[in-house]
């Protein structure tokens, strides 16, 4: 955001960006290159400034830029966290529209990059609403899970694979005791529950042998790999509708 100060010189205030009425200020820890995400200051105590006073010092280490292209009084008010989402300790905002901060930036940052703020910003947002058939594709699944210790679903909406996940770890708890590990490939979610897939041990060796088979088969021929029977384990998410 820019800010007219008193010479009538547009300066750059905080790089933050607003997530659903909350303003999340783009910050960096000094240690490796993800780019943070650190909120107000919840507490009634003075929080942390985006820049620290010193950089605006002549060996400060701050850049003309820092000095001439951004508004000192929004960079130094102590309104920030002092920790970022992930909780992490933070150095400074990080460099935005007004150019370079530090001397050893090397360049201006626009969005986040940490994982776990990411995801922890995404709490911030409203709920999706539950797809339709929702209910029926975690029962579904949960069925494969439980009889194969393994399951796919593919063509999963993103903004159902949170919700998905959840209440298909929980159904197989619930009916097995058993925890199940997810994986998500762009709209494939893969459901593992180790206790359930080793019981299945001598069958899934059986069916890699058969399929190694089948590959040497075809590199001798010339012929195409040919499956002996569908992949049970394996579903769709447009597969299932409710009528």
């Amino acid at each position: 955001m820019a800010i007219l100060d008193f010479m009538g010189v547009d300066r750059h205030g905080v790089n933050a960006i607003d997530v659903c009425g909350k303003t999340l200020l783009l910050t960096e820890t000094g240690g490796g290159t993800a780019v943070h995400l650190t909120a107000e200051s919840a507490t009634a105590e003075p929080g942390q400034g985006a820049v620290p006073d010193y950089y605006f010092e002549e060996s400060g280490g701050g850049t003309s830029a820092l000095k001439h292209n951004y508004d000192k009084a929004a960079l130094v008010e102590p309104r920030w966290s002092e920790k970022t989402l992930c909780g992490r300790q933070w150095v400074s905002m990080a460099s935005g529209e007004g150019s370079l901060l530090h001397e050893f930036d090397q360049h201006e940052v626009f969005a986040p990059t940490c994982k776990r703020c990411l995801s922890l910003m995404d709490n911030l947002f409203p709920a999706p609403t539950p797809d339709d058939r929702l209910k029926l594709v975690v029962q579904v699944v949960a069925d494969l899970v439980l009889e194969h210790g393994y399951a796919e679903i593919h063509a999963v909406p993103g903004d159902q694979q949170s919700a998905l996940r959840a209440q298909v770890r929980s159904a197989v708890r619930k009916r097995s005791g058993h925890g199940t590990k997810t994986h998500v490939c762009k709209s494939m979610v893969i459901f593992v529950c180790d206790e359930i897939y080793d019981q299945h041990a001598d069958e899934h060796d059986r069916d890699a042998g058969e399929a190694m088979e089948r590959v040497m088969e075809a590199a001798a021929t010339g012929g195409e790999i040919v499956p002996i029977r569908p992949r049970e384990w394996r579903t769709s998410w447009d597969a299932w509708s409710i009528g």
